[in-house]
């Protein structure tokens, strides 16, 4: 047992043999090529860096999904309705509503995107069934959603300062008098905030200080089953952390924040970040550069 160093011994033979490592993070000066971070930008990173180095570093551009589309113009027809409604205190008629989905924001939405990324985007149908499916889940959320917000102000852009180097930047759907409202779409139902919401729960609940609600509208692509869910039927999805707990998910990000700058330090911007999303359940399975990712190499 004479050769076994004690603790103190160990630690300083360890400092002078090995590189400065994690204990050393917050030392890592500000090193990143971004204008602002934002709620989206902190969980893709937190779930894989090196899915995050090519969107945000290398500026790779992905090929959109059928769901994220029918979602972009259910949010450009609400924002017509609630746009109007902060006034009028009246939201527009089905009809109408449903009409400017199918004549002018889905299409407009596909043109948008395609313009953006000079990609089609990955259809699981085709663009006459989205844009019906779309048009079903619009018309739902209107009818049983819609009449019960007053809305005083919608898709506010918000700059924070959480004092990182730069601002956290994020659109906020809907606000009311008491709480912060998002709408989320996708293709199966959710009761439950997903880890991206709850990091935009704490970014706009720090701005607005108010509790944010998510709403959930999804439908099948078989049956095109619209389901509609809010804190109302699943009180989970009202996000009002306490001080303290909103504290703690600002410190988070800030770790986030300089592990991003730890990476950028040690590796660098052109080799390959930690390929984490090869653990996560399910982000691999829609990342446009699997293809070329180590973690999937097989020769």
């Amino acid at each position: 047992m004479s050769d076994v160093l004690d603790i103190a011994s160990y630690r300083a033979a360890r400092k002078q043999t090995v590189e400065p490592g994690w204990w050393e993070l917050h030392e890592i000066p500000w090193n990143l090529p971004i204008a602002h971070w934002s709620a989206s930008s902190f969980a893709d990173f937190n779930r894989c860096p090196r899915h995050w180095q090519e969107r945000r570093i290398k500026k790779q551009r992905e090929r959109s999904g059928e769901a994220m589309l029918v979602g972009r113009a259910i949010h450009w027809a609400m924002e017509v309705n609630y746009r109007q409604k902060i006034q009028s205190g009246e939201d527009l008629s089905l009809v109408e509503l449903v009409d400017y989905f199918r004549d002018l924001a889905f299409s407009q939405v596909l043109a948008e995107d395609l313009e953006r990324t000079a990609q089609e985007p990955v259809w699981d149908t085709d663009f006459e069934t989205a844009r019906e499916r779309g048009a079903l889940m619009l018309a739902a959320y209107a009818n049983t959603v819609a009449p019960r917000i007053q809305p005083i102000a919608t898709e506010q852009e918000i700059s924070v300062d959480i004092g990182l180097p730069v601002p956290v930047i994020g659109f906020i759907d809907v606000e009311t008098e008491l709480t912060v409202i998002d709408l989320k779409s996708g293709k199966k139902k959710r009761s439950k905030p997903k880890e991206d919401w709850r990091i935009q729960a704490a970014v706009y609940g720090h701005a607005r200080q108010k509790p944010v609600e998510f709403h959930t509208l999804s439908a099948t692509v078989a049956t095109n089953a619209v389901s509609i869910v809010t804190p109302l039927e699943a009180p989970e999805l009202l996000c009002a952390p306490s001080a303290p707990e909103r504290q703690a998910q600002i410190d988070t990000l800030h770790h986030l924040s300089k592990m991003a700058c730890f990476y950028m330090a040690t590796i660098g911007p052109d080799d390959p970040w930690p390929t984490l999303g090869r653990f996560h359940d399910w982000i691999c399975d829609f990342c446009s550069f699997r293809d070329t990712c180590p973690a999937w190499r097989t020769t």
